[in-house]
């Protein structure tokens, strides 16, 4: 025979040499490298450069900065090049400007364009910003670390204690490879706290300023010059600094008639503990349930590393630490661990990876033979370890998504194999030698085989166009299945040749045909008896197929972007109303505590109050790293192992929903977080509620309570909330200009006289070598005296040399200073703190939050929309249920408007915009990899008919996966704390569907092919089409067992099984009808015959 195609030459020349077996070893060993060396995390890492800029703008309300620095800022930022949206915050006193920009654009350009544009324009600065800082924010800066020190001991080691120890601690971690900031959270640290006595201080006639003046100005040490004495140079210094804490009892700190007061006679110095501004406690559930003072050290990551290896390299350093640093009774929970779960997550997959290589093969060795089945078995770790070694080569990491795509392609992958031994062993019973029958047999085969490949890879490529964060995510998807089935293709070209020659025998036994021949022809044969019935079974088939496609529509098969994953971890955000104090934050984050330690699934929790943990990815893009208010507090909730859960994590949060839910009120907001697979949002639902130019800001503010309370009402939609804060009262002392100019006294000597009072402030530091941190000399007045206005009152300001002065008739002379009680220079007025303005691309926003139970966002905002009105003139409509609700007829029947002037809009920052542009942006790729395979059929067959025949059975796909997920929604536990938990056709499935594309192309071109070769051979159409029905029936369903059989494995993972339900459902439909439809189809097309009085008797 002769092999004049340059495949065939390289099929024959590689049965010959030893290339073969060079590949299958580079395979075997690059594969083995690449598992060994590639880093590992749980999802594909989602680059989204954000930057914080800090503006600070002291004593202005937010009005003003919004107009004369806000805005100006907004402007100026919106020019750099790559910048998505620009956000800002502004607050009195300052505003906070956020750029996000376009997922993917280079870091580090960000910063630079960003840095540029600030310092070019710095002339052009208010001159009422104080200061400014640029602080970059991305995935790197997420922890993947916590960990969370806490003794069972508190009298021994309290939070003072256990930072010190963390501060040594995080010191020796930092050290570690592949660290990036290492950070502690939470603790008191070591301070001089200087507690004035304010009775003593009205006695010795010092006032606030004495004290803090005499401090700063006797702590003081500087090199004033050099001395040459003797020839040698010595360094001149004048001063000292206070070395211990003690050295201030003795210090003056004022001169009363000659009598010098110290400072321990108008104060009460304390060395140890600062005032907490934070509380954080660590409490197990079970027996030993009470709350422990925690201190959380938190592990961030280089970019590129592994997460595993840095991990375990952090648990052997904590395991040597212990007894050395950590000491005896303090113990170190682990927190958050991501290095575990990618480790856990990725070795789970490759175990089901492996369970279904030996499914597959298995079930080959049955229809095939143990010999074949060896062959194509072989095959599959030849394709994996070139895959993987191309993963490790372009830069992708071992992932959930890169192993569910190698998962997804076994199915694939297995087919070239399985077609090109199938064939080999056909050709093998003619005899006339091994390796001549072997190329015959590839190239007969090789025009399908290529054919197949490029269809699935143009099934799949336009994936790698998805826009958006899904983009990053679904990247390796789009490289994986490709590259693994085009190795595929190259090894079943000339690797699999090479094994069938060692391992397959040669043979010149018949192969039996087996009963399903007959059962084939039972159903095809009435079907093909005529015209009318063919179209009887396509109008049939139609119909199951607009049926099918309905069921979304009527909302029997929810769509949603992705389901929620099954993880280790919930937060759980507490917002009190703005006027709480700590103690009242902390007060009731122990009672919730209590309460989310009631569910079984929980192992633990870590609360922290007034400060936030280490953000993950979810909170990095919500901001929860600015949650640092004395009202704002969150509990980390730790659950159990996986295996011992009678619910997934979803099903956990909830049950904490409703749990928590009675403690919803008095202007409390509680919050059950779940880290979203996929891109993070703001919120599940999101209205951005903007106002036009000229509107009133109260108009905006009444159009979201509308819309929030139109939300509460609504089934299964929960945690509403809005960007509006609750009113806050201000006591602002507004000093009698008048009567503070006849003392001599300054404004600004009551404005620190107040701020020391108040807040505190550092005068100065203790120089100890031996702290980690600077030991802060804080001078204050002592907490229970601070909160009593009559206190504040009796505080005494002395007047300012010269400003007050005396005519004695040969000039001008100072006036005496006077001591001044603060009661006497001006009166308080009681203010309300002005509203943050929130703003999003130069427009004023307010956003609406809110979390669904069991409900997509499109279902529930398509209601809310139907129920709108322009006006709202108590019209009433009948109140339909949420159950009864479809996308033909939307609402409820609550109606509700916003005041004229406003509007808003729901494609912002929550899912539904990601939803959307998700299957969008999946359906110009599906529609884009259609047409490419149909050009190509186009091109193969050469024939428009032929090629509209081959892709009718991809419909079909729809006939089953529809209706199948329709049915698992009718069985298994489907509402979780009385709210429904359906499942959920989303992006994954999607992918499931654009997959079966490819696989029942090349089933319907096999099918047609020898339909075509038989019709050649001089068979009639009829005969032609049972033929190829009886002798492909067992090629096809193979095909289609391999691939069912590849994703049974998928089912179990929460995110991906709507992609293995699509693929089983799809590929049984599609595979069932396909061999009914597809001939049906070309006997309707191609059939020329006259059969009309057949058709009138059928009639």
């Amino acid at each position: 025979m002769s092999t004049s195609h340059p495949i065939d030459r390289l099929v024959a020349s590689s049965l010959q040499g030893r290339i073969p077996l060079v590949i299958f070893i580079f395979a075997l060993l690059s594969g083995l490298l690449a598992l060994k060396f590639t880093a590992r995390e749980e999802e594909p890492q989602i680059v989204v450069p954000m930057l914080d800029i800090l503006v600070s703008v002291p004593n202005i309300n937010a009005n003003q900065v919004e107009r004369q620095v806000t805005i100006p800022l907004e402007k100026l930022l919106a020019q750099v090049p790559g910048v998505e949206h620009v956000y800002s915050v502004t607050q009195t006193g300052g505003t906070t400007v956020t750029l996000r920009f376009y997922v993917g654009e280079d870091r580090e350009k960000a910063i630079l364009n960003t840095y540029n544009k600030l310092y070019a324009n710095q002339n052009s600065m208010p001159n009422i910003v104080a200061n400014w800082q640029v602080k970059p924010i991305e995935v790197d800066d997420v922890a993947i670390m916590m960990l969370g020190l806490w003794s069972e001991q508190p009298q021994l080691y309290d939070d003072y204690e256990l930072r010190r120890i963390a501060q040594e601690v995080s010191t020796h971690l930092q050290a570690i490879d592949d660290t990036s900031e290492v950070k502690v959270i939470g603790g008191r640290q070591r301070s001089v706290q200087v507690y004035l006595n304010t009775t003593n201080l009205a006695a010795f006639n010092t006032t606030v300023m004495d004290v803090y003046n005499a401090i700063n100005v006797s702590n003081q040490l500087a090199a004033v010059g050099v001395q040459v004495s003797n020839s040698e140079s010595v360094v001149l210094e004048v001063g000292d600094v206070f070395r211990q804490s003690d050295e201030l009892n003795h210090l003056v700190v004022n001169v009363i008639n000659g009598k010098p007061v110290y400072l321990s006679d108008v104060a009460t110095i304390q060395d140890g503990p600062s005032e907490a501004t934070s509380y954080q406690w660590y409490s197990e559930a079970g027996a030993n349930s009470a709350d422990h003072p925690m201190v959380t050290i938190s592990i961030a990551k280089q970019a590129g590393s592994n997460a595993v290896n840095l991990a375990n390299k952090v648990l052997e350093s904590i395991n040597v630490l212990k007894g050395q640093l950590i000491p005896k009774h303090v113990n170190v929970a682990v927190l958050r661990d991501y290095g575990e779960t990618a480790n856990e997550k990725v070795n789970n997959l490759v175990s089901s990876l492996a369970f279904a290589v030996f499914t597959v093969v298995v079930f080959i060795g049955v229809f095939l033979g143990w010999r074949p089945a060896i062959v194509v078995g072989l095959a599959v770790p030849i394709c994996y370890g070139l895959t993987l070694i191309l993963d490790m080569a372009f830069g992708y990491t071992i992932n959930r998504v890169t192993l569910f795509a190698l998962i997804l392609s076994l199915g694939l992958l297995v087919d070239d194999p399985i077609t090109g031994i199938d064939n080999i062993k056909r050709f093998m019973l003619k005899g006339d030698g091994k390796t001549s029958q072997i190329v015959a047999a590839m190239s007969e085969i090789r025009p399908a085989l290529i054919m197949s490949t490029v269809t699935i890879v143009l099934a799949f490529v336009p994936m790698a166009f998805i826009t958006g964060m899904m983009g990053p995510y679904m990247a390796p998807m789009a490289f994986n299945v490709p590259v693994s089935v085009i190795v595929s293709t190259l090894v079943a070209l000339f690797v699999t040749p090479w094994l069938a020659s060692k391992l397959l025998k040669d043979s010149t036994e018949q192969q039996e045909s087996s009963n399903s021949g007959d059962l084939y022809h039972k159903i095809l044969t009435p079907i093909l008896a005529s015209k009318s019935r063919a179209k009887t079974a396509l109008w049939l088939t139609l119909g199951l197929f607009i049926a099918s496609a309905l069921l979304p529509v009527f909302r029997t098969v929810p769509l949603k972007l992705l389901p929620f994953d099954n993880k280790n971890e919930v937060q759980i955000l507490i917002d009190l109303p703005e006027s709480a104090s700590l103690e009242q934050s902390a007060a009731l984050s122990g009672e919730i505590a209590q309460q989310v330690k009631r569910v079984a699934e929980v192992k633990a929790v870590a609360v922290y109050v007034g400060e936030p943990s280490a953000i993950d990815f979810n909170g990095m893009v919500r901001q929860y790293y600015m949650r640092t208010r004395e009202n704002l507090a969150e509990i980390r909730v730790l659950l159990v192992d996986k295996s011992e859960r009678e619910h997934q994590s979803h099903g956990v949060v909830l049950r904490l929903r409703e749990l928590l839910a009675p403690f919803n009120k008095d202007g409390v907001n509680v919050k059950v977080v779940e880290v979203p697979p996929g891109p993070p949002v703001l919120s599940t639902l999101v209205a951005e509620v903007y106002r036009d130019p000229f509107v009133a800001l109260e108009q905006q503010q009444l159009a979201a309570r509308n819309i929030a309370a139109r939300l509460a009402s609504e089934p299964h939609v929960v945690e509403v909330d809005t960007t509006m804060q609750a009113k806050q009262q201000i006591n602002r002392f507004v000093v009698d200009k008048e009567k503070a100019a006849l003392s001599g006294i300054a404004t600004e000597d009551i404005k620190r006289t107040l701020m020391i009072a108040g807040f505190g402030v550092e005068a100065g530091s203790i120089a100890n070598q031996y702290e980690a941190e600077p030991l802060a000399i804080k001078l204050r007045i002592p907490y229970q005296t601070r909160n009593q206005a009559s206190e504040l009152d009796g505080l005494y300001i002395r007047g300012r040399e010269g400003i007050a002065q005396t005519d004695l008739g040969l000039g001008l002379e100072a006036a005496p200073q006077p001591l001044v009680a603060l009661s006497e220079l001006g009166q308080y007025q009681t203010l309300n703190v002005t509203q943050p303005i929130y703003r999003k691309d130069l427009q004023s926003v307010i956003y609406v939050t809110a979390e669904l139970n069991g409900r997509t966002p499109a279902e529930v905002v398509a209601d809310i929309n139907a129920d709108q009105r322009e006006q709202h003139n108590d019209q009433q409509t009948s109140h339909v249920a949420w159950q009864d609700r479809h996308y033909l007829n939307n609402g409820g029947g609550e109606l509700w408007s916003i005041p004229k002037g406003t509007w808003l809009t729901w494609s912002g920052e929550g899912e539904l915009r990601i939803t959307a542009r998700v299957f969008r942006d999946m359906g110009i790729a599906f529609a884009f990899a259609l047409t490419g395979i149909f050009f190509i059929l186009r091109l193969q067959t050469g024939s428009y008919a032929l090629s509209g025949i081959i892709m009718s059975a991809i419909p079909l796909t729809v006939i089953g996966i529809m209706p199948g997920f329709w049915l698992m929604n009718q069985f298994g536990e489907r509402e979780i704390a009385a709210s429904p938990e359906p499942v959920l056709f989303t992006a994954t499935a999607m992918i499931g569907m654009i997959a079966l594309a490819g696989i029942v192309v090349r089933n319907s071109l096999i099918l047609v092919e020898f339909i075509s070769a038989a019709r050649a051979q001089g068979a009639a159409i009829k005969e032609a089409l049972l033929m190829a029905g009886s002798v492909r029936m067992r090629p096809v369903l193979l095909t289609a067992g391999t691939t069912l059989l590849g994703n049974l494995v998928i089912i179990l993972d929460p995110v991906f099984s709507g992609l293995a339900l699509a693929i089983i459902f799809g590929i049984i439909s599609s595979t069932l009808f396909s061999l009914i439809i597809v001939p049906a189809v070309y006997y309707l097309v191609f059939d020329d015959t006259k059969n009309s009085a057949q058709d009138a008797q059928e009639q």
